[in-house]
């Protein structure tokens, strides 16, 4: 069995070729649009995890602890992104070596969960399920009209530093978000797809997120985020923008009125770590849910414990919810 080993600064530039042959991504795809964990000053090498064959990498996965609030939690969760093998090498078990060795740290720094974005039928035999609870709400133009929601004019983010401080601090006030600092808050605001609008100064404040004409963050007063979508919705021709929040009762009554259709969709694959742990960490948001009985769930496999406490199709207690440019 090869040997597992951490990165070091040394092998950025490797690792960035590896990446890119791996996902058959442009050259420096990963930090610039991923540059808040992916530039050389800023990737985590401890918990970049190696396979080599001679000096080549020909396997990577890399853990990232995630400093979430989840609804009066406070929790570290260790999430999984970088999973990749060399095309000619696949087949050998490099990725659940690594991957293995990966779960056994988050265990080791007592992180009770793990979340990654990916395909289930790949992670489910490693414990992870998809679950979590996102609401998307459908926004459009005829419902605006019908609330009487008056355009916002808007100001394009472009580094201005009032707007990054005004945009920090309405994005923390989220019941639900990853702790950012202000130089990760500024880098995210760096991705090559996002555009980023903010309200004038004589409305309440509130900025808008969006790639590929869709909103991918948003903050501040809901009101005027919605003047801020209709008037966007003019300015770029869409007749509708999708809303995402993290459960049913976070969604503003201006913001179901305008909205036209909505679903919830599962947050991810989620694997519990530490069956106690979790229930203990994430019991502030049980309130008026039905708890499974300890006894119960651990008789349970690991992907039904996710279902019974993360489950997206029925009412489990808990929730995990990561804004999007926050996934890795």
């Amino acid at each position: 069995m090869p040997t597992v080993i951490s990165a070091t600064k040394a092998d950025y530039a490797a690792i960035q070729k590896f990446l890119e042959d791996a996902y058959n991504h442009a050259t420096d795809f990963f930090p610039l649009h991923y540059p808040w964990c992916w530039r050389e000053e800023n990737t985590d090498y401890g918990h970049t995890y190696l396979i080599r064959e001679g000096a080549q990498i020909v396997s990577l996965v890399r853990m990232f602890p995630l400093d979430l609030s989840l609804g009066g939690v406070q929790i570290r969760i260790g999430g999984i992104g970088g999973v990749s093998t060399k095309p000619t090498c696949r087949g050998q078990g490099y990725m659940s070596q690594l991957l293995q060795h990966a779960i056994d740290q988050m265990k080791a720094e007592q992180m009770p969960v793990s979340i990654l974005w990916g395909d289930q039928h790949r992670y489910q035999s490693f414990g992870y399920q998809t679950a979590g609870k996102a609401v998307t709400l459908a926004i459009s133009r005829r419902g605006l009209e019908k609330m009487r929601v008056s355009p916002l004019e808007a100001v394009r983010f472009q580094g201005q530093p009032e707007l990054l401080s005004a945009m920090m601090q309405a994005y923390h006030a989220h019941a639900f978000h990853r702790r950012r600092t202000l130089e990760e808050f500024r880098l995210a605001c760096r991705h090559p797809d996002l555009l980023l609008f903010c309200t004038q100064t004589e409305a309440p404040f509130a900025y808008l997120g969006l790639m590929n004409g869709a909103p991918v963050e948003y903050g501040g007063d809901m009101q005027s985020a919605l003047g801020l979508t209709a008037h966007l919705m003019a300015r770029l021709g869409r007749w509708t923008m999708d809303f995402r929040f993290p459960h049913w009762e976070a969604v503003p009554a201006s913001v179901r009125a305008a909205a036209w259709t909505w679903k919830i969709e599962p947050t991810g694959q989620i694997k519990i770590l530490d069956l106690e742990r979790t229930i203990t960490c994430f019991a502030p948001q049980a309130s008026g849910a039905i708890m499974p009985p300890l006894q119960k769930l651990r008789a349970m496999p690991e992907t039904e414990q996710t279902e019974a406490l993360f489950g997206t199709a029925h009412g489990s207690p808990f929730n995990i919810w990561v804004w999007p440019l926050d996934n890795i």
